[in-house]
């Protein structure tokens, strides 16, 4: 399971949880808005991997790259 579906069923039980108990209902709420942030975040991550070709002048890259995309998301490997 990815970062952003396990804070996703975080955020999911939180909100199961304030469902079932009204007497705390704006706690458990405001718990499941932190792990619903927290997914967003994971979902703007990416890792994009590079690989030198062995035959290249070029100067080898850097092994990872994470970069955040707010408006685009390309994922190559999470």
């Amino acid at each position: 399971m990815d970062r952003r579906t396990a804070c996703l069923h975080q955020a999911n039980t939180f909100r199961e949880k304030a469902l079932a108990d009204p007497e705390h209902h704006d706690q458990w709420i405001d718990e499941a808005i932190k792990w619903l942030e927290l997914a967003m975040e994971a979902s703007r991550r990416a890792v994009i991997t590079t690989e030198a070709d062995d035959g290249s002048d070029a100067p080898e890259p850097a092994p990872t790259i994470e970069a955040t995309a707010p408006h685009r998301r390309v994922i190559i490997r999470q």
